[in-house]
């Protein structure tokens, strides 16, 4: 299962479920939390700049989308995992979709991306963070026309957490 928070419900999120590991993506001005019983190598820490520019956007997002799924190769399939940003609207969704198709087997993209949205009605992946997800793990645009096809977001300012299982669990 994948939970997914705002950095304000982080803690609370990782004392309810007690996940095996936690994907931190904040911002340079917010230090991501630290989570009691949780190994420095269980905790990756996404720190992201105010980039300014299209170059600087899209390199950093493709080093965060690379970061994501380097940090999944040790993972055990089925083990838990929080992810959380500043709102846990955009970029933790985004995550929380590329574990989620990581996880399971091409061609499940759409069902994931409508699973996400059942559980998190506010939940507004970063579209550029799925685009380099998808060219890594060589899902030919599945992945991006997913999240494309959903419709708009409930409106939120920051997201309360929520628990998303892979479609058929």
């Amino acid at each position: 299962m994948v939970i997914v928070s705002s950095l304000a419900g982080a803690a609370g999120a990782y004392d309810r479920y007690r996940p095996a590991r936690v994907i931190s993506i904040v911002s340079e001005e917010d230090l991501a939390p630290s989570f009691p019983g949780l190994s420095a190598e269980r905790h990756l820490r996404l720190y992201f700049a105010r980039e300014s520019c299209a170059l600087s956007i899209s390199k950093a997002a493709r080093e965060r989308a690379e970061e994501i799924i380097r940090f999944l190769k040790d993972a055990v399939p089925g083990e838990d995992i929080l992810v959380h940003c500043s709102r846990g609207v955009s970029r933790s969704t985004a995550a929380a979709f590329i574990i989620l198709c990581r996880a399971t087997e091409p061609g499940k993209e759409a069902a994931i991306a409508k699973a996400l949205r059942r559980a998190a009605p506010f939940a507004d992946p970063c579209p550029l963070l799925v685009s380099y997800a998808d060219e890594i793990l060589g899902r030919g645009g599945r992945m991006v026309e997913a999240i494309e096809d959903l419709p708009p977001p409930s409106s939120v300012i920051s997201a309360p957490a929520v628990a998303i299982a892979p479609p058929g669990d």
